[in-house]
């Protein structure tokens, strides 16, 4: 990758802004006419040369590989992303967008993303950078797919637990085999709540965290938040057949207690 994004400004003949309210309809239809921000555009530049050459991108880069070896793939097809937050305003979204771009770059791989909160400018530069925008909350449940010899990276920086446990459920079977999911800390999520919370709030996660193989990443990072608690979950065929003949046959979709669940939002 180039050591600076190539995008192309245009001008507005008028001024719409408008804020984004966090819903299920369609997102982005008025980016067309808005300016690229170039002072974003400087700041995104800095922040990916800042990110490609970090030891902890290197040792991610490392385990990606080591999980793609295990799991018998030549690389990545697609990274499906959830949660950035507004990058044009937050350190940690920059950054973790910087990561996002790198390795799209790395993997050759088509990339979609969704968040709610994001604003006209930012959906714009992210189209310009020729990643896809999810057009619906979704709410995670999208279902990955079966590419040969390739895999589906998930990436989900800091979003909440609900999140992930509603993607497991879309793929609740063997189809987890076909990805990896570079999330908060399957085993930190289970070991700081009560069962009774996780049943409630991430049933799926506690149910899979004994067939999942959950790689650890050292938090190298000079901004310790930007990546803090995300590891690289993977699950082997294998260890999947590992689970009792009726494990399966369970798949009820998840239901919260409150409406209040931010799907998407990244925690800050």
């Amino acid at each position: 990758m180039s050591n600076n994004f190539v995008l192309v400004s245009r001008r507005r003949k008028h001024d719409r802004r408008r804020n984004l309210k966090k819903s299920t309809t369609t997102q982005g239809t008025s980016t067309q006419d808005c300016e690229i921000d170039p002072g974003l555009v400087c700041t995104l530049n800095k922040t990916l040369i800042e990110v490609r050459d970090t030891s902890f991108t290197k040792f991610l880069l490392n385990r990606l590989t080591e999980s793609l070896t295990v799991l018998n793939c030549d690389g990545i097809c697609e990274i499906i992303c959830y949660g950035l937050g507004r990058f044009s305003q937050y350190r940690s979204s920059k950054y973790q967008l910087a990561l996002l771009l790198y390795l799209k770059e790395r993997y050759d791989a088509r990339v979609y993303v969704y968040d709610p909160a994001f604003c006209s400018k930012e959906t714009q530069i992210l189209r310009t950078l020729h990643l896809e925008i999810v057009e619906t909350n979704e709410e995670g449940k999208r279902i990955v797919k079966t590419q040969r010899d390739k895999t589906t990276l998930v990436y989900m920086p800091h979003c909440s637990r609900q999140l992930t446990n509603n993607f497991l459920y879309a793929n609740w079977g063997s189809g987890l085999s076909n990805c990896i999911l570079l999330t908060n800390s399957f085993s930190k999520i289970v070991d700081s709540c009560l069962h009774r919370d996780i049943a409630n709030t991430a049933g799926y996660i506690l149910r899979i965290q004994p067939y999942v193989t959950e790689i650890q990443l050292e938090n190298s990072f000079v901004y310790e938040e930007v990546f803090n608690d995300l590891n690289v979950h993977i699950f082997t065929k294998e260890d999947l057949l590992k689970a009792p003949s009726d494990f399966w046959n369970f798949r009820e979709e998840p239901r919260y207690l409150t409406d209040e669940v931010e799907f998407v939002a990244a925690a800050r």
